[in-house]
C-alpha cells in the first residue's frame, strides 16, 4: 500500500499528560449529511488506547511546506503529553490546509488496525496556505 500515493494528516487526540498525535493517511470521508469521517489506527500505537479513552479527535491536514512535520509525528521523538496542544498551535495549524474537529462514534476491528468513524462537529479550512502534501 505504501505504493499508493494519499495525502497526509495528522491525528491528535488526548489532553493533559495523555496527548499524542500521529500521521495518518488512511482517513476518507464517509458522508456529508451527516458529516463523517473514518480514520484507520494501528491498534498498538498509544493513540489507538487514547482515543478509544477519550473519544475524540483532529485531524489536520498537512500542507506541501510540512513534509518535516509527517515525518516528526511519524518518528519515536514526537512530541506528547501538556506541551502538545501549544506545538501543534504553534508550528501545525498555521501551515496546514484544513483541521477538522470529531467526536467518536464507532470502532470497528481491522486486523492489526482500527477504524474510528467521527462525527465532525467543527470544520476550519485555511484561506491561503499552498497544497496538500
Amino acid at each position: 500500500m505504501r505504493l499508493f500515493p494519499t495525502g497526509v494528516a495528522l491525528l491528535s487526540t488526548g489532553e493533559g499528560d495523555r496527548a499524542t498525535a500521529m500521521t495518518i493517511n488512511a482517513l476518507m470521508s464517509v458522508s456529508l449529511t451527516p458529516p463523517q469521517l473514518l480514520v484507520s489506527v494501528l491498534r498498538s500505537s498509544r493513540a489507538h488506547a487514547v482515543l478509544e479513552d477519550c473519544r475524540a479527535f483532529s485531524v489536520h491536514f498537512l500542507g506541501d511546506r510540512q513534509k518535516h512535520m509527517a515525518e516528526l509525528f511519524s518518528s519515536a521523538s514526537k512530541p506528547q503529553g501538556r506541551d502538545l496542544a501549544e506545538f501543534i498551535e504553534r508550528q501545525v495549524v498555521p501551515d496546514s490546509t484544513a483541521r477538522l474537529t470529531c467526536s467518536l462514534r464507532s470502532v470497528y476491528p481491522g486486523g492489526d488496525h482500527s477504524l474510528f468513524l467521527g462525527h465532525v462537529d467543527f470544520v476550519e479550512a485555511a484561506v491561503s496556505v499552498g497544497g496538500p502534501l
